[in-house]
């Protein structure tokens, strides 16, 4: 977007993310911020992307609700929000495991990073998983929950946002 000429603001709360997106190309035509939505400022965006399935990490609808206000309050007038969810008719959790979801990472030094994804709980439309990276000089692992909501469960929850 920075590209086409856009003035962008990324917000992330994680600090590596952020040195990682603020090391690609037009990275410096963006203003980087560490935080969450209720750092924006208000009526400051015409748009608010939420990227890689973001919103599915807001697990319980209260949680949920906080952004999307957030993000209501930081849209000018008539301001869009646009964001991706998954599927829950798709049922993608049931391959998070280590023979279906497992692929090979070439790092640019060369070195290989093993990954995969392995659930350890399903309870309604919450999934819990553990990712997994084995990297040259040992393993890590990162506990995650998300939500599959419904399509219209996504779409009242925003409409009582007020978009």
């Amino acid at each position: 977007m920075a590209a086409a000429g856009h003035t962008d603001t990324g917000v992330d709360p994680a600090r590596a993310s952020l040195e990682a997106a603020r090391a690609k190309p037009g990275a410096d035509s963006v203003t980087w911020v560490e935080g969450t939505s209720p750092i924006l400022p208000d009526a400051a965006f015409e748009v608010a992307v939420m990227t890689s399935h973001v919103a599915q990490f807001f697990v319980d609808d209260v949680e949920w609700e906080r952004p999307l206000a957030d993000l209501k309050r930081g849209l000018v007038i008539g301001g869009r929000l646009t964001f991706d969810s998954r599927d829950p008719r798709a049922r993608e959790w049931e391959k998070w495991n280590r023979i279906d979801s497992a692929r090979r990472i070439i790092m640019p030094d060369g070195s290989v990073v093993e990954a995969w994804v392995e659930v350890t709980a399903v309870q309604g439309q919450a999934v819990s998983f553990t990712y997994h990276y084995t990297f040259p000089g040992g393993g890590t692992a990162q506990h995650c929950n998300t939500a599959f909501r419904t399509e219209e469960q996504l779409r009242s929850s925003v409409h009582s946002a007020g978009f």
